[in-house]
């Protein structure tokens, strides 16, 4: 198998074991946990639509973005469309880039691509319910138009590989990190703080 691959059945399984066995009992985590199922499934199961050949997963996520996005863009329709296209054009751009001069991805292409998706996404979107649901919007309507481009162009009409998939998996793994990291540092400060007010009493 190749290495987007062993990216992206690595992250969405610990990611499964996490949801499942760490996640308060909810019907989100429910949900959270056969919607990963599903889309490992439907990883390597391809549809034929529109000359596209389309994953299962992708198709999964796609539905998936759509009902989180009606519950999250509630104002400012145009400055959150605008921050996510501008996640999808970083995404076209690298792989543009990746092909026409390649010299310059200095490191594995999934965690350099990775790496730029989380940190527009840390700069673009403030609560992290936004973060996940506008980067999952971006990075799928970003592999919608890159594969338009490249099939025009090499004619290559896969939607949602296994490559997709790792950047995706890999920027949604950063973002986790990231809001643990937030919450724990808020914590370290409200227990720093207590400990002044307690001393200065």
């Amino acid at each position: 198998m190749e290495t987007a691959g062993l990216y992206f059945y690595f992250l969405g399984w610990i990611g499964w074991i996490i949801i499942t066995f760490f996640f308060p009992k909810s019907s989100i985590r429910t949900l959270l946990s056969i919607l990963l199922l599903m889309v490992m499934a439907g990883s390597t199961t391809y549809l034929n639509i529109f000359e596209f050949s389309v994953s299962v997963a992708f198709i999964i996520l796609i539905f998936t973005a759509v009902i989180l996005l009606t519950k999250t863009m509630k104002q400012k329709y145009f400055l959150h469309y605008f921050s996510i296209c501008t996640l999808s054009l970083a995404y076209v751009c690298f792989v543009i880039f990746e092909i026409y001069d390649p010299v310059w991805i200095i490191i594995d292409r999934t965690w350099m691509l990775a790496f730029i998706l989380l940190y527009l996404s840390l700069l673009l979107f403030k609560t992290k319910w936004e973060r996940f649901v506008f980067m999952l919007t971006g990075v799928l309507q970003g592999e919608i138009l890159n594969s338009i481009v490249l099939k025009s162009i090499f004619s290559y009409s896969v939607i949602g590989s296994f490559d997709f998939l790792a950047v995706l998996f890999l920027t949604s793994a950063g973002l986790g990190t990231w809001m643990i990291f937030e919450t724990v540092t808020v914590y370290l400060d409200s227990v720093i703080q207590k400990r002044v007010r307690e001393r200065q009493g």
